[in-house]
């Protein structure tokens, strides 16, 4: 009899476990799930939502930026080195300490590098110049934490790329 109620001891530890996996796996997929109407920054975040729509794919998105005159740089890549799609939507969310700001709102300035092959990334954001194309045009605007702000890019590595903010 004890043979029994070890079996059944196991099998409900089982079945217990297997329940907990699935809520856990189901919690975790429904966080990383896109929010039907984007994400919503904190109150010390900000958002911006950056459309490619560009005629080719691309390895890497490089911004120089400046946050109230303090130079940064930054980047966005495919962690599994492939090209991110021609018609990708990235965001980039910056919070308060990474922009080094204490206001409610701040000025910011981004200068866009694309990197046409994929190229490991690297802290200095530094390429080689035959695969790298620089949008010359910066776009500036003052930003406020807790908002989204929406970019798209066009072009092409031929032509050259063209960045709008919306």
């Amino acid at each position: 009899m004890k043979k029994k109620g070890i079996g059944i001891g196991i099998g409900i530890g089982i079945g217990i476990g297997i329940a907990i996996v699935a809520v856990l796996g189901f919690g975790f997929i429904s966080f990383y799930q896109p929010i039907p109407g984007g994400y919503a920054p904190a109150d010390d975040e900000i958002a911006l939502y950056i459309q490619l729509d560009t005629k080719e794919d691309i390895g890497l998105l490089v911004f120089d930026y400046s946050a109230d005159g303090s130079k940064q740089s930054g980047g966005m890549s495919n962690a599994d080195k492939s090209l991110m799609k021609h018609d990708e939507r990235l965001i980039n969310v910056w919070d308060r300490e990474t922009l080094q700001c204490s206001a409610d709102t701040v000025a910011l300035s981004i200068q866009f590098r694309i990197i046409t092959e994929y190229a490991d990334p690297n802290y200095e954001n530094i390429y080689p110049e035959s695969i790298t194309k620089r949008i010359d045009t910066p776009i500036s605007w003052n930003a406020r934490f807790g908002e989204s702000y929406f970019i798209t890019i066009t072009g092409d590595a031929a032509n050259g790329y063209k960045a709008v903010l919306h």
